[in-house]
């Protein structure tokens, strides 16, 4: 790896993980042309473009980027929005590859990106999205006990009383750090059921499968929790113990 893709990427490069994952299955296309769906910042996007790749990034128009791109040292270059119906600014059959991470857990209606996903890729390209489980002990946005499944207002305030906040919660007291959890796990986060993903995803993909067997692989070195479960995830319940409790890993072909 480049020192130029060590800076971008820190110890958890996509590219990598990508790479382990499509590699048999023919690869990402070289210098292809990749899309992040959910950029953020970008940080993803600079990590491919400085592996080779032909990367843009996608974001929703929401204030918090609108105000951040400006400031990147590209200044948003290759970074896009969404319009306001999920429509995506780029020619069908265009991508060779799609990839998330950490984002279909705020996607709140499903049909529509991932139909945006399929338009956009040429016929036979992957799409690869990570994601927290449903059942993670902790739900990582809320910070409530398995709050990707039970979102009673009464156990997040409960939890909120109990001191527990996330990192721009600090300072806030109980009260507004419950109304603020509350609203965000209506309007924020959802974890449907498995079943529920994969129908989602083959109304537009032709093949749709699970593979946090290779993640936990390809990651195994920089995750501590990859580390503990790759010796053992090869087993049929702790991979399912995996995907229900931690992360989910889904891989689709258009």
């Amino acid at each position: 790896m480049s020192d130029t893709l060590e800076a971008a990427t820190g110890n958890q490069s996509m590219t990598l993980v990508s790479h382990a994952i499509m590699a048999r299955r023919g690869g990402i296309p070289p210098g292809g042309r990749v899309l992040d769906f959910g950029c953020g910042l970008g940080r993803h996007v600079r990590e491919f473009r400085a592996a080779g790749y032909d990367a843009v990034g996608l974001d929703q128009p929401v204030p918090e980027l609108t105000k951040g791109w400006p400031d990147l040292p590209e200044g948003g270059e290759n970074l896009y929005f969404s319009d306001e119906t999920g429509n995506f600014p780029f020619d069908s059959s265009y991508f060779d590859f799609c990839f998330s991470t950490s984002v279909f857990e705020h996607v709140m209606h499903y049909d529509k990106p991932i139909a945006e996903i399929a338009r956009v890729l040429k016929p036979d390209a992957w799409t690869l999205h990570v994601f927290p489980a449903r059942w993670r002990p902790i739900e990582p946005h809320i910070f409530t006990p398995f709050g990707g499944r039970f979102q009673h207002p009464a156990l997040i305030s409960l939890w909120a009383r109990l001191g527990i906040r996330n990192s721009w919660q600090k300072g806030l007291g109980a009260k507004e750090t419950a109304t603020r959890n509350i609203d965000y796990s209506r309007t924020g986060i959802n974890y449907p059921t498995q079943q529920e993903i994969v129908r989602a995803f083959s109304r537009h993909f032709r093949y749709v499968t699970f593979v946090e067997r290779e993640f936990v692989a390809a990651t195994r070195d920089v995750s501590r929790v990859s580390g503990l479960v790759a010796p053992a995830i090869s087993w049929p319940a702790i991979g399912r113990l995996y995907r229900g409790f931690h992360t989910r890993v889904v891989l689709a072909r258009k």
